[in-house]
């Protein structure tokens, strides 16, 4: 599929622990913006993120460190999985930091590959920074 204005795609094979196929596919509106991020063509998570009250703010990287400020609103998956919701976190400030404008985002992501949302891996740090490099590479 080609590339389109308000669309774009980036196709990645993560080599590592846990080896996975990424299709990111960023679709852009006026006042949303949509990131599927499919893994092996999975995606079963689906958050909003808002970050539409940011609209119109200087954006300073220490106001992220210390203003929460994005808070993902699980559409679909399972609650009880907290991996994932730091995954949704971490991908709304990494928006929010390097779009140009900042808008409310539907974020749609397979979590097999994290693995247990309750428990932590060595790899799991490696894993969501592949994740964040190739959103940022997506959304700049």
């Amino acid at each position: 599929m080609d590339d389109i204005p308000f669309s774009k795609i980036i196709k990645k094979k993560y080599s590592g622990d846990g080896d996975g196929e990424f299709e990111f596919h960023k679709i852009e509106f006026d006042n949303r913006m949509v990131l599927n991020i499919s893994i092996d063509g999975a995606m079963n998570f689906t958050f909003d993120i808002p970050l539409s009250k940011r609209i119109g703010q200087p954006i300073i990287r220490a106001d992220l460190a210390t203003d929460p400020g994005v808070e993902p609103v699980l559409l679909m998956g399972d609650l009880k999985n907290v991996k994932m919701q730091v995954v949704a976190t971490q991908i709304g400030k990494m928006v929010l930091y390097n779009s140009g404008k900042p808008k409310n985002i539907i974020l749609t992501i397979g979590s097999r590959w994290f693995g247990d949302g309750n428990q932590n891996t060595p790899e799991d740090f490696s894993k969501l920074m592949f994740v964040l490099d190739n959103v940022k590479s997506l959304v700049s």
